[in-house]
């Protein structure tokens, strides 16, 4: 059975980041990005973790990142799982009468995956399109 808890180190980060193929960050900067993150999922099978999702963000905006879920485990709904924590904590922490924002940045050919969670793709409405600029160096 998946279990779905709090938390994450960061070699659970690292080894979710290397089952897909992502490139490891320095300890230092994923120990930071974990101790800032305002709600953190991981799940459960056989004691080991096979996905992870982390988000950040201030109380009236969050921003979903690092959503992973190691590839022998994809396809059964983990990841769909994971989601459904997050944004049902989401609907926890909003007050009665005010409104939360839950963004994210899909990687390419993932956007469907989101559009079942019940995400929208942007633009739509009043809004503009998503916008990104990464800083490397």
């Amino acid at each position: 059975m998946i279990e779905i808890r709090d938390g994450l180190t960061v070699d659970e980060y690292h080894d979710l980041r290397r089952s897909v193929g992502w490139n490891i960050k320095n300890i230092h900067i994923v120990e930071n990005a974990i101790k800032n993150s305002v709600i953190i999922k991981k799940a459960i099978y056989d004691n080991k973790v096979i996905g992870m999702g982390r988000v950040i963000g201030d109380g009236l905006y969050y921003l979903v990142v690092d959503v992973v879920v190691d590839p022998k485990y994809q396809k059964r709904g983990i990841g769909k799982k994971i989601i459904d924590e997050i944004i049902k904590e989401i609907e926890n922490r909003t007050e009665k009468g005010q409104s939360s924002s839950i963004n994210l940045m899909s990687m390419g050919g993932k956007e469907e995956f989101y559009e079942k969670c019940g995400f929208t793709k942007v633009p739509f409405g009043y809004t503009g399109y998503g916008m990104i600029k990464r800083i490397e160096k």
